[in-house]
C-alpha cells in the first residue's frame, strides 16, 4: 500500500509527537538510583493504552516493572515486536549541562535532555509510527507488541524471570531492538547482535582493621594478594589466560567479515578524541573492527584499598576490592565464565578470594543472511535514500539472547539517533529531523513487514 498519506500524517503530527516525547523526557527514570522508576512505567503505560494498546504490567520480585503492549490486526498476520526501555542513566555530572537533565529543552533544532536519545526518543517514534498508520488506515497490518523495561542501564538483572514465566506473552516472528541511527553522512546503520557480559567482583582480606605499615613484615596485604591475582588473569598481549576461556568462541563467518568493509570506522578520529596515539597491538582497519566486534575481554573496571586521598599515609589497608568485566562473543556462557574464573583462582592458590557475581547476560547474533535483515535493510535504504550500514553484532551488551537465544526470533538493532547525540553524556540530544524520519521508517517498516517478509 502507499504510505503517502502516512507520511503527511507524521509531518502534520510532529509538534504533537515532540511534546510525546518532552513529556516522558521530563519524567526522570535513573535505574541506578531507583529515581522515577514506577512513576515512568506508569507513563509509558498509559501512552500505549491512549494509542489503543492493551497493556500489562509485569513484575518480578525487587524487579522494576515491565510495561508490555500489545495491539491485533483485524486480520491474521504476523508479529512483530519492539524492544525498549524506559529507564536512562544518571545525569552526572550536573554542571556540565547546558539544558537542565530533565527539561526536555528543545533548541537548535533538537531535544534536549538524559534518556531523549536513548532510548525515549526510539520508544515514542515507534509508538508515533503505530499511530500514524491507525490514523490513516485504522487498522495494522501486522500485530504489534511493545516490550519496555526499566533496567536496561543496570543490566537488566531481573529480567529474565519475567521472560521465562511469560514466554508465550512474548512470542513474536521478529523484533526490533532499542538502538540505531544515522552516520555523519545520513547512511542508517543496523545491528545484528551484542557481546554478552560477566560483571564481577574480586575481594582480598587481611587483618580484622588497617594498621600500620610498619607491620608489612608480619601482616598480609590484601591490595598485594588480589594484584597478583590479577597478574594471572590477562598477559601484556592481551590475552585472557582463565583455563578454556576460549574453547567455545565461534570464529566470525566470511559474510560478517565482508560487513566489515562497508562500516564507515573513523579510527583516526577515535584515537585523537580519546588522545591515544594507537590500538592496542597497533590494530588498523578491519583487524581492528574484528576485534572490536569479535574478541572477548576481560577489563578493569575499578580497583580500591587503603588510602587514596592526597599526600601520603603509611597504612597496611585490611580489605582490597577490584570491579570486572568479561566481554564475551558467541557461544561462551556467562555462567561458564563465572565458573571457569572462580576454579582458576582456586588452582592458583586464590579461593580464598570472594567473587561475587554482580549481573550477567549471554552473547547473541542474527545471521547476515537471516530475511529479516535484509528486509530491514532494504526498507531503510528506501526510506533514508542510502544503503544501510550493517554490523554483523555491536561491542555493546544487552538482554537480547532472552529474544534472540530463548525466544528464538530474529533481532535486529535500528533507531533514529544521531552521531552528536551524547548517549550517557551530559547534554544528551535528539534531532527533530532525525526523531521524525525515524518515525517514518518504523511505519514503512511495519508495512513492508506485513507484505515483503515471509
Amino acid at each position: 500500500m502507499s504510505l503517502e498519506k502516512v507520511y503527511k500524517n507524521i509531518d502534520a503530527n510532529a509538534e504533537n509527537f515532540v511534546e510525546d516525547l518532552v513529556k516522558l523526557v521530563r519524567q526522570p527514570s535513573v535505574s541506578a538510583k531507583g529515581e522515577g522508576i514506577k512513576e515512568c512505567a506508569n507513563l509509558v503505560e498509559k501512552m500505549l493504552r491512549e494509542t489503543g494498546f492493551s497493556t500489562k504490567i509485569l513484575t518480578h520480585e525487587k524487579g522494576s516493572p515491565v510495561v508490555y503492549g500489545e495491539m491485533k490486526s483485524k486480520k491474521p498476520s504476523k508479529t512483530l515486536l519492539f524492544y525498549d526501555h524506559y529507564d536512562v542513566q544518571p545525569p552526572e555530572p550536573i554542571e556540565k549541562w547546558t539544558h537542565e537533565p530533565f527539561s526536555g529543552k528543545i533548541a537548535d533544532g533538537k531535544i534536549y535532555g538524559r534518556g531523549v536519545s536513548d532510548n525515549k526518543g526510539n520508544f515514542v517514534s515507534r509508538l508515533n509510527a503505530v499511530q500514524a498508520l491507525l490514523n490513516v488506515f485504522g487498522d495494522l497490518p501486522v500485530n504489534i507488541k511493545f516490550f519496555v523495561e526499566g533496567e536496561e542501564e543496570i543490566g537488566s538483572p531481573n529480567l529474565e524471570p519475567i521472560i521465562r514465566e511469560n514466554r508465550r506473552l512474548f512470542s513474536a516472528d521478529a523484533a526490533i531492538w532499542e538502538f540505531g541511527g544515522t552516520d555523519r553522512q545520513g547512511r542508517p546503520h543496523l545491528y545484528l547482535g551484542l557481546k554478552g557480559v560477566l560483571s564481577v567482583e574480586l575481594k582480598a582480606y587481611g587483618a580484622s582493621k588497617d594498621v600500620h605499615s610498619a607491620n608489612a613484615p608480619l601482616v598480609p596485604n590484601p591490595a598485594w594478594r588480589l594484584v597478583w591475582a590479577l597478574n594471572l588473569l590477562k598477559d601484556c598481549e592481551e590475552k585472557v589466560l582463565i583455563d578454556d576461556f576460549y574453547e567455545n568462541v565461534l570464529m566470525p563467518l566470511n559474510e560478517e567479515i565482508r560487513c566489515l568493509r562497508d562500516i564507515p570506522f573513523e579510527e583516526e578520529e577515535m584515537k585523537k578524541e580519546l588522545g591515544i596515539k594507537e590500538f592496542l597491538g597497533k590494530k588498523r582497519g578491519i583487524e581492528a573492527l574484528k576485534a572490536l566486534l569479535f574478541q572477548p575481554t576481560c577489563t578493569i573496571n575499578g580497583l580500591i584499598s587503603g588510602y587514596t586521598g592526597k599526600g601520603s599515609k603509611t597504612v597496611l589497608p585490611n580489605e582490597a576490592a577490584v570491579k570486572l568485566d568479561f566481554r564475551l562473543v558467541p557461544n561462551q556462557k556467562s555462567e561458564e565464565i563465572y565458573m571457569k574464573l572462580v576454579r582458576y583462582l582456586k588452582k592458583h592458590g586464590f579461593g580464598n578470594l570472594e567473587v561475587i557475581q554482580h549481573g550477567s547476560t549471554d552473547p547473541s547474533r542474527t545471521p547476515v543472511n537471516d530475511p529479516f535483515v535484509g528486509l530491514v535493510a532494504k526498507t531503510a535504504e528506501k526510506v533514508y535514500g542510502k544503503k544501510a550500514v550493517i554490523y554483523p553484532t555491536s561491542a555493546a551488551s544487552g538482554p537480547m539472547y532472552l529474544f534472540r537465544n530463548f525466544l528464538g526470533y530474529p533481532v535486529v538493532s535500528a533507531g533514529c539517533s544521531h552521531p552528536e547525540a551524547n548517549q550517557h553524556a551530559p547534554n544528551e540530544n535528539l534531532k527533530i529531523e532525525s526523531f521524525i524520519q525515524g518515525t517514518k521508517f518504523i511505519a514503512t517498516l511495519i508495512n513492508d513487514f506485513a507484505t515483503d517478509w515471509c
